[in-house]
Protein backbone atom coordinates (compact mmCIF):
# COMPACT_ATOMS: atom_id res chain seq x y z
CA UNK A 1 0.00 0.00 0.00
CA UNK A 2 1.18 3.52 -0.77
CA UNK A 3 1.90 5.95 2.06
CA UNK A 4 -0.58 8.45 0.61
CA UNK A 5 -3.38 5.90 0.99
CA UNK A 6 -2.73 5.25 4.66
CA UNK A 7 -2.46 8.88 5.78
CA UNK A 8 -6.24 9.55 5.59
CA UNK A 9 -6.74 6.50 7.81
CA UNK A 10 -4.24 7.89 10.28
CA UNK A 11 -6.13 11.18 10.36
CA UNK A 12 -9.39 9.30 10.86
CA UNK A 13 -7.79 7.27 13.63
CA UNK A 14 -6.56 10.43 15.34
CA UNK A 15 -10.07 11.85 15.24
CA UNK A 16 -11.58 8.62 16.60
CA UNK A 17 -8.94 8.43 19.34
CA UNK A 18 -9.73 11.99 20.35
CA UNK A 19 -13.47 11.25 20.36
CA UNK A 20 -12.88 8.22 22.57
CA UNK A 21 -10.60 10.25 24.84
CA UNK A 22 -13.30 12.89 25.22
CA UNK A 23 -15.93 10.20 25.85
CA UNK A 24 -13.73 8.69 28.58
CA UNK A 25 -13.34 12.13 30.10
CA UNK A 26 -17.12 12.64 30.03
CA UNK A 27 -17.63 9.29 31.77
CA UNK A 28 -15.07 10.27 34.39
CA UNK A 29 -16.72 13.68 34.81
CA UNK A 30 -20.06 11.95 35.37
CA UNK A 31 -18.44 9.70 38.00
CA UNK A 32 -16.89 12.74 39.70
CA UNK A 33 -20.24 14.55 39.64
CA UNK A 34 -21.86 11.50 41.21
CA UNK A 35 -19.20 11.39 43.95
CA UNK A 36 -19.58 15.10 44.67
CA UNK A 37 -23.39 14.87 44.70
CA UNK A 38 -23.16 11.99 47.18
CA UNK A 39 -20.85 14.05 49.40
CA UNK A 40 -23.20 17.03 49.01
CA UNK A 41 -26.18 14.98 50.21
CA UNK A 42 -24.18 13.67 53.18
CA UNK A 43 -22.90 17.14 54.09
CA UNK A 44 -26.33 18.74 53.82
CA UNK A 45 -27.82 15.87 55.79
CA UNK A 46 -25.39 16.50 58.66
CA UNK A 47 -26.47 20.12 58.95
CA UNK A 48 -30.16 19.32 58.45
CA UNK A 49 -30.03 16.63 61.14
CA UNK A 50 -28.43 19.04 63.61
CA UNK A 51 -31.00 21.74 62.86
CA UNK A 52 -33.83 19.22 63.08
CA UNK A 53 -32.47 18.00 66.43
CA UNK A 54 -32.25 21.60 67.66
CA UNK A 55 -35.87 22.14 66.69
CA UNK A 56 -36.89 18.89 68.39
CA UNK A 57 -35.05 19.74 71.64
CA UNK A 58 -36.54 23.24 71.64
CA UNK A 59 -40.01 21.73 71.26
CA UNK A 60 -39.40 19.16 74.02
CA UNK A 61 -38.12 21.87 76.39
CA UNK A 62 -41.22 23.98 75.72
CA UNK A 63 -43.52 21.00 76.29
CA UNK A 64 -41.67 20.01 79.48
CA UNK A 65 -41.94 23.53 80.86
CA UNK A 66 -45.66 23.52 80.09
CA UNK A 67 -46.06 20.19 81.88
CA UNK A 68 -44.17 21.54 84.89
CA UNK A 69 -46.46 24.57 84.95
CA UNK A 70 -49.49 22.27 84.77
CA UNK A 71 -48.17 20.14 87.64
CA UNK A 72 -47.39 23.25 89.68
CA UNK A 73 -50.91 24.53 89.08
CA UNK A 74 -52.41 21.20 90.13
CA UNK A 75 -50.15 21.18 93.19
CA UNK A 76 -51.33 24.66 94.13
CA UNK A 77 -54.98 23.63 93.83
CA UNK A 78 -54.37 20.49 95.86
CA UNK A 79 -52.73 22.51 98.63
CA UNK A 80 -55.70 24.89 98.63
CA UNK A 81 -58.10 21.97 99.01
CA UNK A 82 -56.08 20.66 101.94
CA UNK A 83 -56.85 23.85 103.85
CA UNK A 84 -60.58 23.14 103.74
CA UNK A 85 -60.94 19.40 104.26
CA UNK A 86 -62.15 18.12 107.61
CA UNK A 87 -62.04 14.42 107.20
CA UNK A 88 -58.82 12.57 107.77
CA UNK A 89 -59.42 10.24 104.79
CA UNK A 90 -59.82 13.17 102.39
CA UNK A 91 -56.76 14.84 103.81
CA UNK A 92 -54.62 11.74 103.32
CA UNK A 93 -55.90 11.39 99.77
CA UNK A 94 -54.96 14.99 99.01
CA UNK A 95 -51.62 14.44 100.67
CA UNK A 96 -50.89 11.56 98.31
CA UNK A 97 -52.02 13.69 95.38
CA UNK A 98 -49.74 16.50 96.55
CA UNK A 99 -46.82 14.09 96.81
CA UNK A 100 -47.53 12.80 93.32
CA UNK A 101 -47.46 16.30 91.83
CA UNK A 102 -44.24 17.11 93.68
CA UNK A 103 -42.63 13.93 92.36
CA UNK A 104 -43.77 14.74 88.84
CA UNK A 105 -42.38 18.26 89.12
CA UNK A 106 -39.06 16.92 90.37
CA UNK A 107 -38.87 14.31 87.60
CA UNK A 108 -39.80 16.82 84.92
CA UNK A 109 -37.25 19.30 86.30
CA UNK A 110 -34.51 16.68 85.91
CA UNK A 111 -35.70 16.00 82.36
CA UNK A 112 -35.74 19.72 81.63
CA UNK A 113 -32.16 20.14 82.90
CA UNK A 114 -31.04 17.25 80.73
CA UNK A 115 -32.79 18.59 77.65
CA UNK A 116 -31.40 22.10 78.15
CA UNK A 117 -27.90 20.67 78.57
CA UNK A 118 -28.28 18.69 75.34
CA UNK A 119 -29.54 21.77 73.53
CA UNK A 120 -26.63 23.83 74.82
CA UNK A 121 -24.12 21.19 73.64
CA UNK A 122 -25.84 20.92 70.28
CA UNK A 123 -25.83 24.68 69.74
CA UNK A 124 -22.15 24.76 70.61
CA UNK A 125 -21.50 22.06 68.00
CA UNK A 126 -23.65 23.94 65.51
CA UNK A 127 -21.68 27.10 66.10
CA UNK A 128 -18.46 25.22 65.33
CA UNK A 129 -19.66 22.98 62.51
CA UNK A 130 -22.15 25.14 60.62
CA UNK A 131 -19.59 27.50 59.01
CA UNK A 132 -17.42 24.51 58.06
CA UNK A 133 -20.37 22.61 56.58
CA UNK A 134 -21.75 25.61 54.68
CA UNK A 135 -18.29 26.40 53.29
CA UNK A 136 -17.89 22.80 52.11
CA UNK A 137 -21.38 22.85 50.53
CA UNK A 138 -20.40 25.96 48.54
CA UNK A 139 -17.13 24.31 47.47
CA UNK A 140 -18.90 21.15 46.31
CA UNK A 141 -21.55 23.12 44.42
CA UNK A 142 -18.78 25.06 42.62
CA UNK A 143 -16.96 21.81 41.78
CA UNK A 144 -20.17 20.31 40.36
CA UNK A 145 -20.87 23.47 38.36
CA UNK A 146 -17.32 23.43 36.91
CA UNK A 147 -17.64 19.74 36.01
CA UNK A 148 -20.94 20.32 34.21
CA UNK A 149 -19.30 23.15 32.27
CA UNK A 150 -16.35 20.90 31.38
CA UNK A 151 -18.76 18.17 30.27
CA UNK A 152 -20.62 20.67 28.09
CA UNK A 153 -17.36 21.73 26.43
CA UNK A 154 -16.34 18.11 25.89
CA UNK A 155 -19.69 17.31 24.29
CA UNK A 156 -19.32 20.33 22.02
CA UNK A 157 -15.83 19.19 21.02
CA UNK A 158 -17.13 15.69 20.25
CA UNK A 159 -19.78 17.24 18.02
CA UNK A 160 -17.08 19.16 16.11
CA UNK A 161 -14.89 16.05 15.87
CA UNK A 162 -17.77 14.03 14.42
CA UNK A 163 -18.28 16.69 11.74
CA UNK A 164 -14.55 16.51 10.92
CA UNK A 165 -14.81 12.72 10.84
CA UNK A 166 -17.68 12.87 8.37
CA UNK A 167 -15.61 15.06 6.08
CA UNK A 168 -12.54 12.82 6.43
CA UNK A 169 -14.48 9.64 5.70
CA UNK A 170 -15.57 11.01 2.31
CA UNK A 171 -11.95 11.09 1.13
CA UNK A 172 -11.16 7.46 2.05
CA UNK A 173 -11.45 4.48 -0.30
CA UNK A 174 -14.59 2.50 0.59
CA UNK A 175 -12.77 -0.84 0.82
CA UNK A 176 -10.10 0.65 3.06
CA UNK A 177 -12.74 2.37 5.17
CA UNK A 178 -14.65 -0.90 5.51
CA UNK A 179 -11.51 -2.62 6.78
CA UNK A 180 -10.90 0.21 9.22
CA UNK A 181 -14.45 0.16 10.62
CA UNK A 182 -14.40 -3.62 11.02
CA UNK A 183 -10.99 -3.52 12.70
CA UNK A 184 -12.11 -0.68 14.93
CA UNK A 185 -15.15 -2.70 16.04
CA UNK A 186 -12.80 -5.58 16.81
CA UNK A 187 -9.82 -3.81 18.38
CA UNK A 188 -11.31 -0.54 19.53
CA UNK A 189 -8.19 1.46 18.67
CA UNK A 190 -4.71 1.26 17.10
CA UNK A 191 -5.83 0.13 13.69
CA UNK A 192 -2.88 1.74 11.92
CA UNK A 193 0.27 1.60 14.03
CA UNK A 194 3.92 2.48 13.80
CA UNK A 195 6.07 -0.55 14.45
CA UNK A 196 8.57 -0.33 17.28
CA UNK A 197 11.72 -2.48 17.39
CA UNK A 198 10.09 -5.15 15.26
CA UNK A 199 7.08 -5.44 17.58
CA UNK A 200 3.50 -4.67 16.54
CA UNK A 201 2.17 -2.16 19.14
CA UNK A 202 -1.36 -3.41 18.50
CA UNK A 203 -0.98 -7.08 19.47
CA UNK A 204 2.51 -7.08 20.99
CA UNK A 205 3.77 -9.85 18.68
CA UNK A 206 7.12 -9.82 16.90
CA UNK A 207 6.91 -9.20 13.17
CA UNK A 208 8.88 -11.71 11.05
CA UNK A 209 12.39 -10.41 10.33
CA UNK A 210 11.89 -10.65 6.57
CA UNK A 211 8.78 -8.48 6.73
CA UNK A 212 10.39 -6.02 9.10
CA UNK A 213 13.46 -5.71 6.82
CA UNK A 214 11.18 -5.08 3.85
CA UNK A 215 9.36 -2.32 5.73
CA UNK A 216 12.66 -0.63 6.59
CA UNK A 217 14.16 -1.03 3.13
CA UNK A 218 11.11 -0.18 1.04
CA UNK A 219 9.37 2.04 3.60
CA UNK A 220 6.21 0.06 2.85
CA UNK A 221 2.86 -0.24 4.58
CA UNK A 222 2.13 -3.86 5.53
CA UNK A 223 -0.36 -5.95 7.51
CA UNK A 224 0.62 -7.56 10.80
CA UNK A 225 0.61 -11.35 10.20
CA UNK A 226 -0.78 -11.89 13.69
CA UNK A 227 -3.59 -9.34 14.16
CA UNK A 228 -4.08 -7.92 10.66
CA UNK A 229 -3.51 -4.28 11.59
CA UNK A 230 -1.78 -1.96 9.14
CA UNK A 231 1.80 -1.41 10.30
CA UNK A 232 4.47 0.99 9.10
CA UNK A 233 8.03 1.79 10.04
CA UNK A 234 7.98 5.47 9.14
CA UNK A 235 5.95 7.76 6.92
Amino acid sequence: MKKEEIKPLLKLQEIDDEIERMNRRIRRIEEEIGEFEKELRTTRSELENMLRREEELTRLIKETKERIEQEEEMLRRTEEKMNFVRKDVEYKSLLREKSKHEDNILKLSYELDELEEKLMDLRKRLEERRPVIERRINEIEEEISDLYEEKKLAESKIKDLKLRRKTEVESIDKELLSFYEEAKARFGSKIVVQIEEGICPGCGMKVPDVLFSKMIKENSIERCPNCGRYIYYRL
